[in-house]
Order: C-alpha cells, then structure tokens, then sequence
C-alpha cells in the first residue's frame, strides 16, 4: 500500500466519523427543540393554573386530575372526557371550595375554564406529555410552599411514585396526596 493510499484512507474514515457526529448532533438539536416547544407550552398553561392556585379559598384545594388516565387507565372513573367533566362538576358542587385542574395529552395546546374546573389539554406529541406538565407544576408549586394546597388524582402507578417523589423532597414533607 502507497503512502498516498493511506491518507485517501485516513480522510474517509475521518469524514465517516464527521458523518456520524453530524447525524447525532441533529437527532440531538431535535430532541432538544422537542423540549423546548414542551417547557413553552407547559409554561403557558402552568401560569394559568398558578393563577388559579392564588385564588382558592382559605379551605379550598387545586385537585389536578390526570385525564387520559383517569378514561383510559386500569380503574376508570369515566369513559371519555365529558363524562370526566361531569364528575368533576359534580365533585366541585359537593366541595365549592375547591378547583379540579383536568390535564389531558391533546396534540393540540388548548385550556378552557368553567366555573371553578380548569380542563387543559398539553399540544404536541410524545408519551406522557400531561405527566411531565403536572410534574412540572408541581415542582414549582413545591418552590412556592403551596403543595399542602394541592391533590393529584391519577391510577398511573408510575406516575403516582414520581408525584410523591415531589411532594417528599425538600422541604415539603406533608402532602395531600390521595392514592
């Protein structure tokens, strides 16, 4: 083999290699742009229902439901979202104090009020959209010393443990978490 051989050879593989890198710092910029559309999405509706936060009465409670789980998940409490809206009007009427947060998966971002109910739907794509929202939300809640403020109701084991994982950490100990 020539000398001249060698270094064709040598700047295939390093344009291979350069090949490569580029491919994964593209998969990377797109999971990164992924999340960014995410945390902006997840922004804009967390504001609203911080507002809502701030506004309960001195005994009421933000009960944030967990909407696509609550249909869709092992134990249903309803069979599609107007029926879960339902419930949770008439949970709102045996307990006016309070506001139900219902936060579906939705490819499109979306958030409606009625009355003390708030029903929000997460845009976008990917799994477990409306998970990472609550969570989010929660953890900022938590940074507020609001948390004692707040329940979560979902069927979604995963998900619940990460919710008390929240709700354990720092400073906050005692939740009202209902399992």
């Amino acid at each position: 083999m020539k000398s001249q051989q060698v270094i064709i050879d040598s700047r295939v593989t390093h344009i291979r290699e350069l090949k490569t890198e580029n491919a994964r710092l593209r998969a990377e910029n797109a999971s990164l742009r992924t999340a960014i559309d995410e945390l902006s999405s997840h922004l804009s509706l967390a504001i609203l229902a911080a507002e809502d936060l701030n506004t309960l009465a001195p005994s009421g409670r933000l009960v944030i439901w967990d909407g696509w789980n609550l249909i869709l998940g092992a134990t249903k409490i309803a069979h599609n979202p107007k029926e879960l809206m339902s419930r949770a009007k008439k949970y709102l009427a045996d307990n006016p104090d309070d506001k139900v947060w219902i936060v579906f998966d939705g490819p499109t971002e979306n958030s409606f009020v009625e009355g003390n109910m708030r029903v929000s739907y997460t845009g976008g794509t990917g799994m477990h959209r409306a998970d990472k929202l609550i969570c989010d939300y929660l953890r900022m809640a938590r940074f507020r010393g609001l948390l004692s403020r707040i329940e979560v109701r979902t069927e979604d084991k995963d998900f619940m443990r990460e919710v008390k994982r929240i709700f354990t950490a720092g400073y906050c100990a005692h939740s009202g978490i209902m399992v």
